[in-house]
């Protein structure tokens, strides 16, 4: 077992213990389970008709410690979801933690969608290295009981979901101060003509408004609807190098907010969309190895989004043809 993880099995056994009482459905269970390589989980099956699972455990390799907390709805429960991806941040002892969309392996995936429903996940994370030994259990315990919590009164909605405190994470720097150091990034380059660095600086400063035209757009990732647009890509959807004119490459129909891993994926063709925001897996992406990177049959591009904007179609089509999805979609 890797070192750091003979305490964290200890604090969650302890925490796993009267999980269920913070549910009203009868029958549920919750407890700890550790996986043939001996890493632990907290797995509260069932607490509400909406939840299929919460599940707690942390990461797996060498490094830093930190903690998963999970949860795992119905995907035809919009709303609740919609209130644990883009509503109050889960906070804990007042720092609110990120948060991104969860998938299931294989296997789980298999298990949660028994009834033929698909589920959508909800991901928070935090780092418990330098916890101090003394009080680790007891913050372990207050950080599962917290999160069972939250999720409980992030589904039922209402009194409960007013309550909560609306903790933001810190603001990221402006776009003027991300363009501020993209153009001394610039000029500390002394290899640069300057017909090329004001060349660069027009594309620096065009990427950087494009950007906030697709984040205003799409308000969060154009998959998952991860908010914390910080981290997520402005994606051309016809590629950069090969639009014609100035007006496909700044057109905000040519262009999705994606998490890294999506980015990379549909950057290199290995995913697609169809025109109704379905996905399209190319046969080079491996099934067995989809879900590291937040991949399955079900994920789309949101439709509220894609219905109002309809010249994104055009351009859906365009990447199809030129990875190869074309054929996909017809086989």
């Amino acid at each position: 077992m890797r070192e750091g993880l003979e305490r964290v099995v200890g604090a969650l056994r302890i925490a796993a213990d009267g999980l269920d009482q913070l549910f009203e459905r009868k029958g549920i269970k919750s407890h700890l389970m550790l996986n043939p390589d001996g890493h632990p989980w907290i797995r509260v099956m069932h607490p509400m008709d909406e939840v299929r699972f919460i599940g707690i455990t942390p990461n797996r390799g060498d490094g830093p410690v930190y903690m998963k907390l999970r949860a795992f709805l119905y995907e035809q429960d919009k709303e609740e979801i919609d209130r644990l991806l883009s509503g109050k941040f889960f906070s804990f002892e007042g720092v609110a933690l990120p948060r991104n969309a969860a998938y299931p392996g294989p296997s789980w995936l298999r298990y949660l969608e028994d009834d033929g429903r698909p589920v959508v996940g909800y991901e928070a994370t935090i780092d418990v290295s330098d916890w101090a030994g003394e009080t680790f259990a007891a913050r372990i315990y207050l950080l599962c009981e917290a999160f069972c919590l939250f999720v409980r009164a992030a589904v039922t909605g209402g009194t409960e979901y007013d309550s909560l405190p609306d903790t933001r994470p810190n603001k990221p720097a402006s776009e003027r101060l991300h363009d501020e150091a993209a153009l001394e990034e610039l000029r500390g380059n002394h290899d640069l003509s300057e017909s090329e660095f004001l060349a660069l600086m027009k594309v620096r400063i065009g990427q950087s408004n494009y950007r906030q035209q697709l984040i205003q757009r799409w308000g969060g990732c154009s998959v998952t609807g991860c908010r914390l647009t910080e981290f997520l890509i402005a994606s051309h959807i016809h590629a950069w190098g090969n639009c014609k004119s100035a007006n496909e490459r700044w057109d905000p129909d040519n262009g999705l907010l994606l998490t890294p891993s999506l980015d990379r994926l549909f950057d290199r063709g290995l995913i697609g969309f169809h025109d109704n925001g379905n996905v399209v897996i190319h046969p080079h992406l491996v099934r067995g190895q989809m879900h590291h990177f937040g991949v399955d049959q079900n994920i789309r591009l949101r439709s509220d989004v894609l219905n109002k904007h309809l010249g994104i179609r055009k351009y859906l089509k365009i990447h199809r043809d030129a990875h190869g999805l074309e054929s996909v979609l017809r086989t």
